[in-house]
């Protein structure tokens, strides 16, 4: 049993490691320019800017912080030094979920105002901004997620703008104070 852990942990470090160094070159190519990281974050499908993240960490369950809003999940130490996990769900108003221990880190760019991860549950790819089309949004988007996309494929997903995201008051205003 102890060797069948031991060889699940190497294979999903080998697929973390593989995922890394994909991202990291896919960042580094002209193409980055035009791609999306495609993930799921719970009942979303969402693309954020290639050149906005940095890697996927595996299952690490945050540290809680007290007095904190739900959406804020608490902290992770990631290469020395601690930065703070979202739940974007959540955020948008969808009720908390438990972690579960399939989801992953997307550690954002530190070139962006605010150093953080984002929970997600499933990590979908790469795709080409070519083989999206615009989609008309059902209600009146979030400023911080303005564009909807049907892919080639028929999925559909939400475009996150993180820069907007990071500049709105109720994302920088973690704290929670009881009653």
């Amino acid at each position: 049993m102890a060797s069948s852990i031991s060889h699940r942990l190497g294979t999903l470090q080998g697929f973390q490691q593989q995922l890394a160094e994909r991202l990291q070159r896919a960042q580094q190519s002209y193409r980055s320019t035009q791609s999306y990281l495609a993930c799921a974050t719970g009942d979303q499908r969402c693309l954020f800017d290639l050149v906005h993240t940095e890697e996927m960490l595996g299952s690490e369950q945050p540290t809680p912080v007290p007095f904190t809003h739900h959406w804020f999940l608490g902290l992770v130490s990631h290469r020395g030094q601690l930065i703070g996990v979202i739940d974007l769900d959540a955020f948008a108003g969808a009720n908390p979920r438990p972690w579960q221990r399939t989801d992953h880190l997307l550690v954002l760019s530190g070139a962006l105002p605010i150093r953080c991860a984002i929970r997600v549950s499933q990590m979908i790819g790469v795709i080409d901004r070519a083989q999206l089309k615009p989609e008309a949004p059902a209600v009146t988007p979030s400023i911080w997620a303005p564009t909807r996309f049907v892919h080639a494929d028929g999925s559909h997903y939400i475009g996150i703008d993180l820069i907007k995201l990071m500049a709105l008051p109720a994302f920088l205003d973690i704290a929670r104070y009881p009653a």
